[in-house]
């Protein structure tokens, strides 16, 4: 490097958006069934759940293209999916993407997706499950050392609203989430076992992932709860049994969103 010439730096790519992510996938389907002349039942169902994911994303949980989109994942852990089938649905899934990739292109077309601006606010969201115990032990280390102030739905009455409203209300008003996965749900399939998270708890992280962007979540994913693969790139601390051992990851990840300083 000849003297007097700084150095630049590397600016980073950007994030795909979702429906480069879903041209993505099926790419990646076409190549899979090339090399996969029999897919087993779990691969191809966790193919249609990567679908499923992307679509939510972009269209929200009530959309009809979502709900049909169910019914072939539940068809694919039940009866399973022939290589032929998947095919056809990877074909319908590329038309679909082709279009709203013409119409991003469009003059006339307005941004398909986008997060929403952060609240100025100090609230922190709590998503968990049954463990109460880990669920209180992080609320009071956020009010206690970070000076924030934890929302955590068990500890907010009903006030007679629907649940999905409920949350809605509180959550809108937070500027970071916290995602407590716990092994509460045994889930059994054929030979296989394992534990998860509860649903309320997938779906509200992909909540604030739509309306936060990834980099205000953080996963707190406890020894032994299996995660679902959609949700790989959205940053987590494992932890054992104790959050609170976890106090300078914690930390970590506050001060990464400019939460704390």
């Amino acid at each position: 490097m000849s003297e007097g010439v700084q150095p630049t730096a590397s600016t980073p790519a950007p994030e795909k958006s979702l429906v480069q992510k879903i041209q993505d996938t099926v790419i990646l389907g076409r190549r899979f069934l090339e090399n996969n002349k029999k897919p087993t039942r779990d691969a191809l169902a966790q193919r249609i759940r990567q679908i499923r994911f992307l679509f939510f994303s972009l269209f929200g949980k009530d959309a009809a293209i979502v709900k049909n989109v169910e019914l072939l994942l539940k068809e694919a852990n039940t009866k399973g999916l022939s290589a032929d089938q998947f095919a056809q649905i990877l074909s319908e899934v590329e038309s679909l993407s082709d279009f709203l990739g013409k119409l991003g292109t469009s003059p006339l077309s307005c941004q398909i997706s986008h997060t929403s601006r952060a609240p100025l606010t100090k609230n922190v969201f709590v998503i968990h499950g049954h463990d109460e115990l880990n669920t209180r032990r992080l609320t009071q280390l956020l009010q206690s050392h970070f000076n924030l102030n934890p929302i955590a739905m068990l500890s907010k009455p009903g006030m007679s609203r629907p649940l999905i409203e409920k949350f809605e209300d509180e959550a809108q008003t937070c500027s970071f989430a916290f995602g407590l996965f716990t092994p509460d749900d045994e889930i059994i399939k054929a030979a296989n076992h394992y534990k998860q998270a509860r649903p309320n708890v997938v779906y509200e992280v992909g909540w604030f992932i739509g309306r936060l962007g990834k980099h205000r979540v953080t996963l707190l994913l406890q020894e032994g709860t299996n995660i679902h693969s959609d949700l790989d790139g959205v940053s987590r601390i494992p932890f054992s049994d104790n959050i609170e051992d976890k106090f300078l990851d914690i930390q970590k990840e506050l001060k990464a969103a400019k939460i704390i300083t």
